[in-house]
């Protein structure tokens, strides 16, 4: 089994003098938390293209970015490290918003779909279809033994992930108070492909589940996501945002831990049983369920044995 990690990140770059430095910094941060690789959005790069970035220590990552033609609006990226037992396709610049690449890492075979959909308020109803459409495309338009993994900036709101709900895509909640039309699309995009959201498969602090902060750190929320098949999600080990990084955005980075198998014999081993962290609520939940049903068997009881004394009937007679 080989284990890695990668992550998912708004980066929300500036000035375009300042992009070369700034993908360099983001880059650095990337390689100490050893992520094999990382899906930006908003990258702010006209065009589409691919370039290496050598760190100071030797290491080496590919970017890929696909942005607008003239407008240094919305974009999105690919950082992956560049190391024996990784190949990486060309990937499919379908649109400023969605991309799709082939990976290999360590022998298994994933088809990663980076996405960036409009905003809840600002982006037309038409805008969010058209979004959808060429995600649902790109999806679809995977290799045979590809698995799929959909990682990026949602700008949807759902209660689903701020507790462990273990999400699979084969319901979706009826009573969601926190959901907005990205969410909804989101959920049924999910349910369409039997997407999992390992977000809802760990029990978290609600700081390790933020992934976006208001300017004045008041206003907090979940806009950010990784969805991926079932075969892939029973290799996660963890998944959690990690509000420590500062990479000068309103986003946080979601990092995904996976233990994959590097061939056919592997696939198939059992694998030993994860032990999950305790869920402190929970527990408080039943044990007053516990001292509740408990208090009445006693009373119950009380009751009986109250009885047998009155009429003096012995337990033999009962």
């Amino acid at each position: 089994m080989h284990k890695w990690k990668f992550g998912t990140l708004n980066i929300r770059s500036g000035k375009e003098k300042l992009e070369g430095a700034r993908i360099y910094e983001i880059t650095k941060q990337i390689a100490q938390e050893n992520l094999t690789f990382c899906c930006l959005q908003e990258v702010k790069y006209r065009n589409s293209g691919k370039k290496i970035i050598e760190l100071n220590n030797g290491k080496k990552f590919n970017f890929f970015w696909c942005g607008q033609k003239k407008r240094r609006t919305a974009g999105i990226g690919l950082l992956i490290k560049s190391e024996r037992g990784i190949t990486t396709s060309q990937p499919d610049y379908q649109d400023p918003r969605v991309m799709g690449v082939n990976l290999n890492i360590h022998g298994f075979k994933i088809r990663l779909v980076i996405g960036y959909s409009p905003t809840n308020i600002s982006g037309s109803d038409s805008a969010k279809d058209e979004f959808y459409r060429t995600l649902k495309k790109v999806c679809e338009n995977r290799p045979k033994n590809h698995k799929l993994i959909v990682c990026g900036d949602f700008n949807a709101e759902t209660s689903l992930v701020y507790d462990r709900t273990e999400f699979d895509g084969s319901y979706v909640m009826h009573q969601d108070e926190l959901c907005n039309d990205n969410g909804q699309r989101l959920k049924s995009f999910s349910q369409q492909f039997k997407l999992c959201m390992p977000q809802t498969y760990f029990v978290h602090s609600l700081d390790e589940r933020y992934s976006w902060y208001s300017p004045d750190n008041k206003t907090k929320k979940i806009l950010d996501y990784v969805l991926t098949q079932r075969f892939v999600n029973q290799y996660i080990t963890e998944c959690f945002v990690n509000p420590r990084l500062d990479f000068e955005s309103d986003h946080r980075l979601i990092v995904t831990e996976i233990e994959t198998p590097k061939d056919k014999r592997s696939r198939y081993a059992v694998k030993p049983a994860i032990t999950p962290k305790p869920d402190v609520k929970r527990l408080y939940e039943y044990q007053k369920e516990y001292l509740k049903r408990a208090s009445e068997e006693i009373k119950n009881e009380n009751q009986k044995i109250r009885l047998l004394k009155k009429y003096q009937i012995t337990s033999y007679q009962v």
